[in-house]
């Protein structure tokens, strides 16, 4: 199975006519005119044009001739007919691409959000993600706030730690329960593991 590579399309001038006279054959009103694209895919889809020229074909003797080949009366004449632009079909991949990046960030800008807002008005109940490094590794676990003071946070500190997002995504689908410690900490202490990175996300539900 073919997953990625090259293919060519062909697509004809506006008006469908012929554009003159076969300098090869000399037949007269044989000579058609096409915009050769070749683009990129993956499986089906197109992911971007990398080459476009036109191209002339005798409808007589089907002898192609590229644009550098066409004299240049004949090339006014096949542009003057209306060649077609390259379909914005053709660019599918780009534009997923940038759908999915573009949701990618609008959904991070959102969640900074979110966690700036909670950071700022806690709950009972919020999650924090806790981050720090060891060896050049991250190491993650979770605080759950239990209580929530004018000048301080009371945690609950999970029993366990994970190394990694894909550790960190285990942890709180199997020991997302297992708390037996409880931290306190100022406010001003939580607003600077904020700024330090060593909060990175916090979950409200």
């Amino acid at each position: 199975m073919i997953i990625f590579g090259t293919r060519t399309k062909l697509l004809q001038n506006s008006s469908n006519a012929a554009v003159g006279t076969c300098n090869y054959c000399n037949t007269a009103g044989s000579l058609y005119a096409y915009k050769q694209v070749k683009y990129f895919h993956i499986f089906w889809i197109p992911i971007f044009p990398y080459s476009t020229e036109i191209i002339s074909v005798c409808d007589h003797c089907k002898k192609v001739n590229y644009q550098r080949e066409i004299d240049p009366q004949t090339l006014a004449t096949i542009r003057s007919s209306g060649m077609p632009k390259t379909p914005v079909g053709y660019f599918s991949g780009l534009i997923l691409i940038g759908l999915f990046f573009g949701s990618a960030a609008a959904a991070g800008i959102s969640g900074s959000i979110k966690t700036k807002k909670y950071l700022e008005s806690p709950a009972t109940g919020d999650v924090y993600e806790i981050k720090r490094k060891e060896n050049g590794k991250s190491m993650y676990t979770l605080y759950r706030v239990a209580n929530v003071t004018t000048d301080s946070i009371t945690f609950d500190v999970n029993d366990y730690e994970a190394e990694g997002t894909k550790g960190l995504r285990k942890l709180k689908e199997q020991r997302s329960d297992n708390y037996s410690e409880k931290i306190t900490l100022a406010r001003a202490e939580v607003a600077k593991m904020k700024a330090d990175n060593q909060i990175s996300t916090i979950e409200r539900k």
